[in-house]
């Protein structure tokens, strides 16, 4: 990278993603090999496996531009990691929405199971995406994600109506 604002954009041909000894991934770019490499989304929510950004310790490599685009066992490689990396429950079912002076609580059953988030000015912590997503982050940045409003159940939906 030339600049302080450069972005390294990798082409598919020339990268592979595959695990090493154990279940670390490595990452393989024209025959040079790296170990334990950061992974992270620059668009975590409107493009999950768009523009991934990979890094060596505190530099960034490069970006893929779509994991899509890569060699099966890489593309698989890569999703597994950043399914691990960016756990999101989704929202199932809401308990209960309840303000209390100060503080809002959310009682929310999940896929991974109950959770109970707490946060101070609620429209700081709620993300509307189209079409009908919420992601939900409260004050210790614990997340969720109602992926879609109008699959809820009519008393989750009555509950979300007080905050939405």
């Amino acid at each position: 990278m030339s600049g302080d604002y450069d972005i390294t954009y990798f082409e598919p041909q020339e990268v592979e993603f595959f695990y090493g000894k154990g279940t670390t991934m490595h990452f393989r770019h024209r025959g040079t090999d790296y170990a334990n490499v950061g992974i992270f989304r620059t668009f975590p929510f409107s493009k999950p496996y768009e523009y991934i950004s990979i890094w060596n310790e505190d530099t960034e490599l490069g970006v893929i531009k779509s994991v899509d685009q890569l060699d099966d066992e890489s593309e698989a490689v890569l999703k597994r990691e950043l399914h691990v990396r960016y756990v999101v429950p989704e929202v199932k079912r809401i308990q209960s929405i309840k303000e209390e002076p100060g503080l809002w609580i959310f009682a929310l059953d999940t896929d991974r199971g109950p959770l109970k988030l707490m946060m101070r000015n609620i429209h700081e912590h709620l993300d509307l995406l189209p079409p009908n997503r919420i992601i939900i982050t409260d004050m210790d940045g614990k997340r969720c994600e109602i992926t879609n409003i109008k699959a809820l159940d009519l008393n989750s939906r009555k509950e979300l109506s007080k905050v939405i």
